[in-house]
């Protein structure tokens, strides 16, 4: 009976500015709402975002797979270390598939050899996460890529969200010198930077595309 409901609040922290992910904040609180579950939102600045997904302060949080070549190795192996938002969600999971066993069976997934093995590892981990619904698939990512016909062609747009192989544009009219505008997270590339991966963007793939 409804003496034995009790109200259920979910905390939601979302990275603020982000207006794509706000409109898809509000469809979920109020989707939430019609079954009861009463959303608390917390718009958070950068800093502060990261340090409440790390720390686990939150209920929800949006994350995205890092896409070929990363998934799922490099993916799953981040899920090991303290400084993302899975890594606190994965304190509950319950036996057997608790997060010390699953953080094993990640480690020996990577080194194994065999396909047929290595296929069979990977779905007994992502099905064990699929029951626990740590993850709730909501949509995929698409980067347009604006090229000029006129003066380009042959373009074939990156597999990653950085991958940009402008190796294979071709120049069909006009000057060999071309302008490109890449969407690298710290603007316009200016220069090829140390070529490391993470400390800095254009990222490796960016980076190997234009230097090599």
């Amino acid at each position: 009976g409804n003496d034995q409901c009790r109200q259920l609040t979910a905390d939601f922290i979302v990275l603020e500015g982000d207006a794509t992910l706000a409109a898809v904040e509000d469809d979920i609180r109020a989707d939430l709402e019609a079954v009861g579950i009463n959303v608390t939102t917390r718009m958070l600045a950068k800093d502060e975002f990261n340090e409440a997904m790390v720390s686990g302060d939150f209920n929800m949080a949006f994350s995205e797979t890092w896409g070929p070549p990363y998934d799922p190795h490099s993916y799953a192996a981040s899920w090991t270390t303290p400084d993302e938002a899975h890594y606190a969600a994965l304190k509950g999971l319950p036996a057997p598939m608790t997060q010390a066993v699953l953080g094993e069976k990640i480690s020996e997934v990577l080194t194994t050899a065999n396909p047929s093995d290595r296929q069979q590892a990977w779905s007994e981990i992502l099905t064990s996460l699929h029951e626990q619904a740590i993850d709730l698939p909501l949509s995929g990512k698409r980067i347009p890529a604006v090229i000029n016909r006129q003066r380009l062609s042959s373009y074939t747009p990156g597999h990653q969200q950085f991958d940009y192989p402008v190796h294979t544009l071709q120049v069909v009219s006009g000057s060999k010198t071309i302008t490109v505008a890449p969407g690298g997270q710290t603007g316009l590339f200016v220069g090829i930077g140390r070529l490391d991966p993470h400390s800095y963007r254009p990222n490796e793939f960016f980076a190997n595309n234009w230097v090599y």
